[in-house]
């Protein structure tokens, strides 16, 4: 992407993808949609139960701002495991495919019919109580409006395996998985908690992030792709700031998605996610 296709986009009435990328037009628009759409104050807020208790929404809030991740979040097992039911015996979709499958359809990366998979999307997440429970936790609404400056307009659950498959990275990418350094311009600001549902090491596709790519990107990273190479990344940022996250199942993260991630595929084992997109 150049300036040229910048202004195509803004032709076509893409201003998120076009604009979003900018931290400048970012603090802009949180401004006046503060002003449109403005959080409740804590004393007008209904009283309900967090799940997460022991984590502060302005603590999280400062660590997002200052690292681009806060961590913290931790599912109850309950929880976890209504989850964890619900993705086993749910309809998945992979955009490449006409049919949907199930997880159990899965055998080391590969549906029966020797079709290899990279991941299923679980198209039908707010049908899980628990997803909805979650995504309507008053600790993470809170969050999420503290850092965005106003109510969210969106607040969209993703809940995804992610399988084992012997596949080449040109075809991981064309399934649609994000395999590549990116930041997400699916809207003008984004904030993101995450959920492992199954334990992630190694060698189950962490997540992986450079802390305090939020801001400060070079003009060339604004207007070149929203995707970088390793090199490139490396080159800006060095090695110290690349951070890989594990964890067990249950474990949670939040993320401003104008950081630079990838997911990293899995090499041996199947991860669950669960993902809330704020914005």
């Amino acid at each position: 992407m150049n300036a040229a296709t910048i202004a195509r986009r803004i032709a076509d009435g893409d201003l998120h993808y076009a604009l979003g990328r900018f931290e400048t037009i970012r603090h802009i628009y949180s401004y006046v949609q503060g002003l449109m759409r403005p959080a409740p104050a804590d004393t007008a807020r209904p009283a309900g139960p967090t799940l997460f208790p022991q984590l502060s929404a302005d603590e999280v809030v400062a660590a997002v701002r200052r690292e681009s991740v806060a961590y913290g979040l931790t599912l109850p097992g309950d929880t976890l495991a209504e989850l964890v039911r619900f993705a086993e015996e749910a309809e998945c979709q992979e955009r490449t495919l006409p049919h949907r499958f199930r997880r159990a359809d899965v055998v080391d990366g590969h549906l029966p019919d020797g079709t290899p998979l990279v991941h299923g999307l679980i198209p039908a997440a707010r049908d899980c109580a628990a997803v909805r429970r979650i995504a309507d936790d008053p600790l993470l609404v809170r969050a999420a409006e503290r850092f965005l400056g106003y109510r969210p307009r969106t607040m969209k659950p993703c809940l995804f395996w992610s399988f084992p498959s012997p596949v080449s990275d040109d075809e991981r990418r064309r399934r649609g998985q994000t395999i590549d350094w990116h930041f997400d311009v699916y809207d003008f600001n984004g904030f993101l908690a995450n959920f492992y549902l199954t334990d992630v090491d190694a060698d189950a596709g962490p997540h992986a992030l450079v802390r305090g790519s939020h801001t400060g990107k070079r003009l060339r990273m604004l207007l070149g792709s929203a995707r970088a190479s390793d090199e490139a990344v490396l080159r800006q940022y060095g090695p110290d700031r690349i951070t890989v996250i594990e964890g067990k199942a249950g474990t949670g993260f939040f993320e401003d998605a104008a950081c630079y991630h990838r997911a990293i595929p899995p090499k041996r084992r199947d991860r669950l996610l669960l993902q809330i997109w704020y914005s």
